[in-house]
């Protein structure tokens, strides 16, 4: 842990990096012509080969080992026109922070024993309004953010996501403060919303093919002897984006953290199977081999 003041980790709606005069344009682009500037980039991107090549190996990488080449091919289309959708979404929060959160009374079950609750989600959705959304519909909670976030050299779309995710009260913490401010904040019984497709050396299987991802989220939970729910991302046929929660489940009850992570994982394969597209790059989401693995 850092020997500096766990505040300073923190990072919230009084303290997130003010929007530049170039983000405010994107920021004052009305709520109702979205539809009609997702469609004009699509349109775009789709004169170019780059977008939809990009797509078939995000996509490809996913579904590889539960997908044939005909439905990753239709996916891929699919996610060239979701990506764009989530690259306007975060500038507009509104669409996106007051999502339907089913099971939000799991989370208050969780919050009620007051031990420290760890919210595990995949970058699938639009997470940053998913965070944003379970602290519009409880109270305010925790996000874990990579440091790269957080800086003011950050890029405009992550520092527009950090905005976005706390627009409803939430706070972001800095990893760079390392596990002791997180694992105090749970200790202190608070919420944290902390991503389980990290990528690290442990072996895992997700959607049948063998990949390596990181145990960190399950250490920090058992470590605290924190309650951990898991927030699944959905969409409907019409469209409309929502969010479940799962009962609260108790780190004791497996053997290791490998064994949570991994159950975790299996948690969230029928809502990413539902809706591949809505899986923001896995390629970024998972590590590689270890070099006596190959």
């Amino acid at each position: 842990m850092s020997s500096e003041s766990p505040d300073q980790f923190l990072i919230g709606q009084h303290n997130a990096i003010p929007p530049t005069p170039r983000e405010r344009l994107r920021l004052a682009v009305p709520d109702a012509l979205v539809p009609a500037v997702v469609r004009a980039r699509v349109r775009t991107k789709n004169r170019r080969s780059g977008p939809l090549e990009t797509a078939r190996a995000e996509m490809g990488f996913l579904l590889s080992e539960v997908a044939g080449d005909t439905e990753i091919e239709e996916v891929a289309q699919r996610y060239v026109e979701r990506d764009t959708w989530r690259s306007e979404l975060r500038w507009h929060p509104r669409m996106i922070c007051h999502q339907p959160v089913e099971g939000i009374a799991h989370l208050r079950t969780a919050r009620a024993t007051g031990r420290g609750v760890v919210i595990s989600f995949l970058h699938h959705g639009h997470y940053e309004g998913a965070v944003a959304s379970v602290s519009a519909a409880d109270a305010p909670i925790h996000i874990a953010l990579a440091p790269e976030m957080c800086g003011p050299d950050a890029p405009s779309f992550l520092r527009q996501h950090v905005r976005t995710g706390s627009s409803t009260g939430g706070i972001g913490v800095n990893v760079a403060g390392g596990a002791g401010v997180l694992a105090g904040l749970l200790l202190e019984g608070n919420t944290l919303a902390v991503a389980t497709d990290v990528p690290g050396k442990m072996p895992v299987d997700f959607l049948g093919k063998k990949r390596y991802g990181s145990s960190g989220a399950a250490r920090l939970a058992a470590g605290t002897n924190s309650l951990v729910v898991v927030m699944t991302a959905h969409r409907s046929a019409d469209g409309s984006l929502g969010l479940a929660l799962r009962e609260p489940i108790e780190p004791s009850d497996f053997a290791t953290p490998e064994e949570l992570v991994i159950h975790l994982l299996h948690a969230q394969e029928d809502a990413v199977r539902a809706w591949p597209e809505g899986y923001h790059h896995p390629t970024l989401r998972w590590g590689t081999a270890p070099k006596d693995a190959v």
